[in-house]
Order: structure tokens, then C-alpha cells, then sequence
């Protein structure tokens, strides 16, 4: 019997519009032409990304399981994004032509707070800046933890292993419960949100049987519709700043210094270790204008003082912080030069008392860093994130540092970079710095990139999560036993998603016929 191909895309799509329509209503299903934020903003003639060609915007998750089969039944995938906001990653874009984008913004209700319970139930259109208000409106005694720009999505951002910095900044951690849409159509619920009428909610991790939430975080085996994470008691105080010193030598020094006091939890939360190269002549002060002015001298003026400024924070009692404080003082003190810049403030402090520089350890959402970019680099800055996993060493980092400015100088181009220390590793977050009207360095910007992922694994070093464009290039380096993970990742969306239907090739995962193909 000979197969019947499927009509063409072209034709296949207008028959999903209308049904799409049919089934979201008009307002709900943007054509191409009208759906630009969807694309990675920064992409260009030299540098493109593919783009969707059609957005849809289901308002609950029963309008999420109507695309699923509308897709299915036609033949076109989906891209799913919640915010889309991270630009550094491509944004909403997709890693294939061709697709749907399914985004989530509409769903945007905080659907459970509990004080005493210390937890929320979001759904994926919910941004930090929308859980941070509700908690106020609410008057809940309450902290979230925040990335360094609060206008991305709380599931989007833990969905992609993203981190903030409070004592739950390892987002994906905090995480207790999920709804998810699979390529069926059909819900599940994880942990114990499985249990009909349960009164438990998202205040355990884990259920009975195996715990499969992290299966839909950095995957497409499902569409997570709502999930549960716990926040942080308000604290009755908390102290932020920094430790700052003034040369490279002294790197291994400061982050030997403070590894420590990360994995023992005297330092709480997660710091961050900002590395900011002077250029020649100075460094500039920070809120100065530096129009004209070289690319390291803008990069100067973006970062906080210091050669390396090592953000830390403490919370809870004031004794405790008090007594936290003092350990810190005396690891760092052997350190020739260095300085200590804190800061202490009521756990319910007005945010407009916070110094721009201790919002983000405070939980409080914002756009500092953006509006820093901006000002010193102008409105068209783009950046290619490069964010590697390294060991919590000094030597490491100075060996990350090194090459990253090695490839940074080759190509023109200037990176802002530190690193986020985990309890027992550090996660190099390296924008590399272009300009988006300027198709040519962006290019130059991609090009670094890709050789810093290969100068990485050379080193057994690999992205924590990577743009768009290259999530087939870093799955690929996970190759151990004739890359039986990746074959692993195949049977589970042969199971779930045998046509590939959800965000086909994100984060390298593709069902078998990809590879018979």
C-alpha cells in the first residue's frame, strides 16, 4: 500500500488557524506577521534564528490540551515558552522552522499562597514581578527568589534551571508539584497533587513512587501548566554587599576564601561573583555616561565596583547575621587590599530603601542590570549567553575567566561575566556583548561563542543551559557509552511523544525517527 503524504505545511496551517480560532477565539491566535517579540530579539541577516509561524495564547489548561491535539491532528509542532523574556537564550524562538508557538503569558494566576505552608501554586504565565506583588497585596510575610531581571516567568525561568540568589535561589530545587499537559492531551499531576482532594498541596517534594518532576524541567515531554514551589520566611532582618578586591591575582585567593562558607551555609543563598576587567586609563564610575567611550570602559561603568566584587547576603535573626557576618570577615582577612561593603535592613523593608545592588539578594524583582546595559551600551545591546559549569575552585575561575577574555579580545568584543557559586560548583554566566544592528559583530558574537563551548568541554566543562541555536551542539558533547543518554532521552519521547509534536530538539531531546531519518 503506498503512504499518503501529508498536504503541505502552507496548507496544513490555515486549516489549524481556523481551528485554532475556533477554539481560543480570535484575540488568542497572532498571525507571523504580527508575533516579532516572539523571535530572539537580537537575531540578524548574519545571525538568524528560526521564528514560529503562528503564535497562540491559551488562557487555561484546557485551551493548552485544545492546541495539543489540534497540533497533533495536523501535523505541527509546538514551540512552548511562558514569558519569553530571556533574551540571552533566544527568547520564545524555536530550535526548528516550522512551528507553532505556544506561549503562556494568558495564564498568569497566582493560584494558591500559603504563609504558614510557605509555598505558591503559579501558573506559567505568572512573572517574579506579579508573584511579588500579589504576596504584598497580600500582605503575606513572604520572600521569592528572583533572577537579576524580574520581568521573566517564575515556571519558565525554573523550568530552565534558572537560579536567583536568596537560600532558595536554586529554583529548581524548590519546586514541590506539577501539573502537566503531555502530547496526548492528557493532565498529570506529580508528588502528591496526584492524590485526588489532597490537603497536602506543595508542601512535600515527593509523593509515593518514583519522583518524575524533573523529567519536564530542560525537556519536551510535557507543557507545565502549574506548579507548586515553596518560598522563603520573610526574615526579621538581612544583611547584603560586598567583598571587593582590586586584582586578578587575588582571585583564587577571594573564591578559595569564600567556597567554604558557601558549602557549610554560613554564606547564604547563592552569591555572585562579578568580574569586571578595568580598561586602560581606569575604571569608570559606575552611573557616569560613557557615550564614545571604549567597550571595557562601558563594561566598567555596567558592573559593580571592584575588580572581582563578590555579592553575599545573610538572613534572619539578628544575632545569627551578626554572627555570619564575623565568620566572613575573619576568612577574608588574610586578603591584601580587600574591602567589605554591607548593608543590614528589616526583612519588610520598603524596596525604594534598597540600594540597586541588594535588590535582587532582598527577592525584590527588577531591571537594574537592563537598564545598566542600556544606558551605557545603548538601546540595540544584545548579549549570547555562555554559562558553563565549573569547579568551586579560585583556579578554575581564574582559568574561566582567562579564557573567555582570551576569545572576548580575539573577536572584538567585551563580556560581563562572574560567577554564581552553587554549594560545590560555579556557573559562569558570560554575556558576550554586541551590538544587534551591527550584523557583523553579532556573527563575531556567535563564533566566540561556539568556541568557548569547545574550549569548555575540553576541559570536561558544559552549559548549564544554552541558546536556542545551539542546544543540539551542547547535547551532543553528552556522548559518554556511545551516548546512551541521549538514546535514554529517545525512548522516553518515543513513550511520551512519539511524532515529536512538543518543542521538537529542545534541549537536544528528539524521538527515534529523528535519528533514522
Amino acid at each position: 500500500m503506498t503512504a499518503v503524504a501529508n498536504p503541505p505545511l502552507d496548507d496544513r496551517l490555515s486549516v489549524a488557524h481556523d481551528r485554532l480560532v475556533e477554539a481560543l477565539g480570535a484575540e488568542a491566535v497572532l498571525s507571523e506577521d504580527s508575533a516579532a517579540e516572539f523571535h530572539d530579539p537580537y537575531a540578524t541577516s548574519k545571525t538568524p534564528t528560526p521564528r514560529p509561524v503562528l503564535v497562540v495564547q491559551p488562557g487555561c489548561v484546557e485551551e493548552v490540551q485544545a492546541v495539543v491535539r489540534i497540533a497533533n491532528e495536523h501535523g505541527i509542532p509546538l514551540w512552548t515558552s511562558s514569558q519569553g523574556r530571556n533574551f540571552g537564550y533566544g527568547g520564545a524562538a524555536p530550535v526548528t522552522d516550522g512551528v507553532i508557538a505556544l506561549n503562556l503569558r494568558r495564564m498568569n494566576q497566582v493560584l494558591e499562597l500559603d504563609e504558614q505552608g510557605g509555598y505558591a501554586v503559579v501558573e506559567p504565565g505568572v512573572s517574579f514581578n506579579e508573584l511579588y506583588a500579589e504576596i504584598k497585596a497580600r500582605g503575606a510575610k513572604l520572600w521569592i527568589s528572583v533572577p537579576d531581571l524580574g520581568w521573566g516567568s517564575v515556571v519558565g525561568n525554573t523550568a530552565e534551571h534558572g537560579l536567583g540568589y536568596t537560600q532558595f535561589g536554586d529554583h529548581a530545587s524548590a519546586v514541590a508539584g506539577m501539573e502537566v499537559v503531555l502530547a496526548s492531551g492528557e493532565i498529570v499531576r506529580t508528588g502528591l497533587w496526584a492524590l485526588p482532594d489532597n490537603s497536602l498541596g506543595a508542601r512535600a517534594k515527593r509523593g509515593f513512587g518514583p519522583s518524575v518532576d524533573s523529567l519536564f524541567l530542560q525537556s519536551n515531554f510535557g507543557i507545565i501548566t502549574k506548579m507548586g514551589l515553596w518560598l522563603m520566611p520573610e526574615p526579621e532582618v538581612f544583611t547584603a554587599g560586598s567583598v571587593i578586591i582590586d586584582h586578578a591575582e587575588q582571585i583564587p585567593a577571594l573564591i578559595g576564601a569564600l567556597a567554604p562558607l558557601v558549602q557549610d551555609g554560613t554564606i547564604q543563598g547563592l552569591p555572585l561573583i562579578v568580574s569586571a576587567p578595568e580598561p586602560e586609563g581606569g575604571r569608570c564610575e559606575p552611573m557616569d555616561d560613557t557615550t564614545g567611550k571604549s567597550k571595557l570602559q562601558k563594561l566598567s561603568a555596567t558592573f559593580p565596583p571592584g575588580r572581582v566584587n563578590a555579592r553575599i547576603s545573610f538572613y534572619g535573626h539578628p544575632s545569627l547575621v551578626a554572627a555570619r557576618e564575623e565568620i566572613l570577615r575573619s576568612a577574608v582577612a588574610h586578603i591584601p587590599g580587600h574591602s567589605i561593603d554591607l548593608r543590614t535592613y528589616p526583612g519588610d523593608v520598603d524596596p525604594a530603601e534598597v540600594h540597586p545592588l541588594d535588590l535582587v539578594p532582598a527577592g525584590i524583582p527588577n531591571m537594574f542590570l537592563l537598564d545598566m546595559l542600556h544606558k551605557h551600551f545603548g538601546p540595540s545591546v544584545g548579549h549570547f549567553d555562555f554559562s558553563p559549569i565549573i569547579p568551586f575552585t579560585g583556579e578554575a575561575a581564574a582559568e574561566h575567566e582567562a579564557m573567555v577574555q582570551q576569545v572576548a579580545a580575539e573577536y572584538g568584543l567585551v563580556v560581563g561575566f562572574g560567577w554564581i557559586a552553587q554549594p560545590r560548583s560555579l556557573i559562569g554566566i558570560s554575556m558576550i556583548l554586541f551590538d544587534s544592528a551591527d550584523p557583523a559583530e553579532a556573527a563575531n558574537a556567535r563564533t566566540a561563542a561556539d568556541r568557548l563551548i569547545e574550549m569548555a568541554a575540553e576541559r570536561g566543562w558544559s552549559e548549564y543551559r544554552g541558546h536556542v541555536t545551539v542546544h543540539e551542539r551542547i547535547a551532543s558533547l553528552y556522548s559518554a557509552n556511545d551516548n546512551s543518554l541521549r538514546r535514554f532521552y529517545s525512548t522516553l519521547k518515543d513513550a511520551l511523544d512519539p511524532a515529536g509534536v512538543l518543542s521538537p530538539g529542545s534541549h537536544g531531546i528528539w524521538p527515534g525517527s529523528h535519528w533514522d531519518a
